[in-house]
């Protein structure tokens, strides 16, 4: 697979979030939030990589379930174990995985319909639908990531 956009992505994503420092002017409403995306990335990407390894190995039936990476106890676990540099370095590593897995997909393996079980940042199963798993990847490029790249970018300014 592609995966030149997701790549870029990741680097905005990463760049932003190394921008906002100890010394960024940002409420404790906001630094709470920094922590829950990076998290939340993190985890997120977690349970991407899992997919993509039964892709790769042909698994039929691939559920990709977001609830761990809105699950509020692991997130504050993650946060309350980790300092903002190394959740950006976890965030780092687990991208880098799921770019390196992501690259071994055939092109036509892209097309696999993978089941979505979507849930709410507070943990609330919100939908279930399916989709072929490189407008999932897509997806990630051109709206998720890039998304939480825009909330972190903000408050870089603020420096």
């Amino acid at each position: 697979m592609n995966i030149t956009e997701l790549a870029d992505a990741y680097q905005k994503l990463i760049r932003a979030a190394e921008g906002i420092t100890d010394s960024t002017p940002v409420t404790g409403t906001e630094r709470a939030d920094v922590d829950w995306r990076l998290a939340h990335i993190t985890l997120s990407d977690r349970i991407l990589a899992s997919a993509a390894r039964d892709i790769l190995g042909g698994a039929e039936g691939v559920v990709v379930d977001n609830l761990p990476a809105m699950d509020a106890q692991a997130i504050a676990g993650f946060i309350a174990s980790t300092t903002h540099l190394q959740r950006i370095d976890t965030m780092r590593r687990n991208a880098a995985e799921l770019m390196d897995l992501l690259e071994q997909i055939p092109d036509a393996a892209g097309g696999t319909v993978v089941d979505l079980r979507i849930h709410d940042r507070d943990g609330r199963h919100v939908s279930d639908s399916q989709m072929a798993w490189s407008d999932l990847v897509g997806l990630r490029s051109a709206q998720n990531i890039p998304g939480h790249t825009d909330s972190l970018a903000e408050l870089a300014k603020r420096v």
